[in-house]
């Protein structure tokens, strides 16, 4: 990476980050901005972004990226509210995943060029997770009902590291089925490292979290290096999975699952998920720069239609299935469809998959879908979230006297995912951030009374 791109880089993420909050309720999003900046930098643009996949800078990024993300949305999930409150992101994670992966598999097999079932089942693993970052209003704005802002914010945090195992099934299946390999040896290995990596994470999350509390409550140390020791706790886990032969990536969402109990850290002072922040940012603009521009030769009429599906029929009859018998209003429903954004999971599962490309002869042909369906994504729920939340929210308030019955007034954790927010900082309705500091999140009044 040149000089001049670094200084680009930094530029714009500087300019991004002293306008960010007036850009909230507007239709541009921060990945729009980084996507369109890589295009605008890459080697199709002004060239000034000259690298390739096999790069070693780009290969760090996208790993350190991917173990970073998994780590600080995990350990933002309280785990003890979200049983009291798992109603909506049970039904989203449990039946909802599942389903998406199902659909967009049978929708590959139906429409993708290379025909292969397992190109097909990697784009429907590869598309599942969603990306809150995306449509960033919806799970912002007050004026949507807590239930579903939550909702849909659990839902983006902890899918991405539910669906990487499948992710990595997926690609063991792949590699099985184009070579010599031994199908009962490539599952053993499957199997191991994902106990190992299991086992790595949860061994260095939940011993780090009660040193760091026991440290911080006698005074060894302070809020500034507890925040930092996150990032500390993502590379241990990493670091020890590849040590004992498991996933490192398992690894890193494990650690967030137990480190999260034992702590109450300050999320202003949660330094991971700052980090991830930065790193996603970055990834986008990869993603805008490598893969991308140059591969829009690739674009053809089935791509486009499996990408509308995807965002649409897809997360559409998936979320209709989970949350039948929820008593959710079908405006509700809709609203829950439609925000299924494809993000910064299924741009970093395309990097890895591309890594195995010299055994997965179709691994260019899927990544081309994943990877316009995102950018379709990025365009579409970016451009739609401020608007439609504003529309869904007005007409909740319109049902303020069935607020009493209905299932989207129930109550729910408010879980400290999404973009840092500044609480001293005068917000509209649409620029709310979701992460706040505890006493202006303590101050945030009920939508509605609680369901009983």
């Amino acid at each position: 990476m040149q000089a001049d791109s670094l200084l680009i880089i930094g530029i714009a993420v500087i300019a991004y980050a002293a306008v960010a909050r007036r850009l909230d309720p507007t239709p541009i999003s921060g990945p729009m901005v980084f996507v369109g900046l890589g295009m605008l930098l890459g080697s199709d643009g002004l060239g000034w972004l000259e690298a390739d996949l096999s790069n070693a800078t780009i290969t760090g990024l996208v790993e350190a990226t991917l173990a970073v993300v998994l780590f600080a949305d995990a350990s933002r999930v309280d785990l003890a509210n979200l049983r009291r409150h798992w109603s909506l992101p049970g039904r989203l994670l449990l039946i909802g995943l599942p389903l998406a992966i199902a659909f967009g598999a049978l929708a590959g097999v139906l429409l993708l060029p290379e025909g292969a079932w397992q190109a097909a089942l990697l784009v429907g693993i590869m598309l599942a997770p969603t990306d809150a970052a995306l449509g960033q209003a919806v799970v912002t704005d007050r004026a949507v009902p807590i239930w579903v802002r939550q909702g849909l914010n659990v839902e983006s945090g902890l899918n991405d590291g539910m669906a990487f195992p499948l992710f990595h099934a997926g690609i063991a299946i792949a590699i099985v089925g184009f070579s010599t390999s031994d199908a009962t040896g490539v599952a053993r290995i499957l199997f191991e490292e994902l106990a190992f990596g299991l086992i790595a994470g949860v061994l260095v999350g939940a011993l780090a979290g009660p040193l760091l509390s026991r440290a911080r409550a006698v005074g060894w140390t302070g809020r500034h290096w507890h925040g930092l020791a996150t990032l500390g706790i993502t590379a241990a886990a990493y670091g020890l999975a590849v040590t004992i032969g498991g996933n490192p990536f398992i690894a890193a969402f494990a650690a967030g699952l137990a480190y999260r109990p034992s702590v109450d850290l300050p999320l202003a002072d949660d330094v991971s998920h700052d980090f991830a922040e930065l790193l996603t940012m970055l990834a986008f603009i990869v993603f805008g720069a490598i893969v991308l521009v140059p591969n829009l030769s690739a674009f053809d009429w089935r791509i486009a239609l499996y990408a509308l599906l995807s965002l649409t029929v897809v997360r559409g009859l998936a979320v209709v299935i989970a949350l039948l018998g929820s008593r959710s209003r079908w405006r509700t429903v809709g609203f829950i469809a439609w925000f299924g954004p494809r993000g910064i999971a299924s741009v970093l599962y395309s990097f890895l998959l591309l890594e195995e490309a010299d055994r997965i002869p179709f691994a260019g042909e899927v990544v081309d879908v994943v990877m316009f369906t995102v950018a379709f994504s990025v365009l579409a729920h970016g451009m739609s979230a401020s608007f439609l939340a504003r529309r869904y929210g007005r007409w909740y308030s319109s049902m303020e006297d069935d607020h009493h019955e209905m299932v989207e007034s129930a109550e729910a954790h408010e879980h400290p995912l999404g973009r840092c927010a500044d609480p001293a900082g005068k917000a509209s309705s649409g620029a709310a951030s979701t992460r706040t500091a505890s006493s202006a999140k303590a101050a945030e009044p009920p939508p509605g009374p609680p369901h009983p």
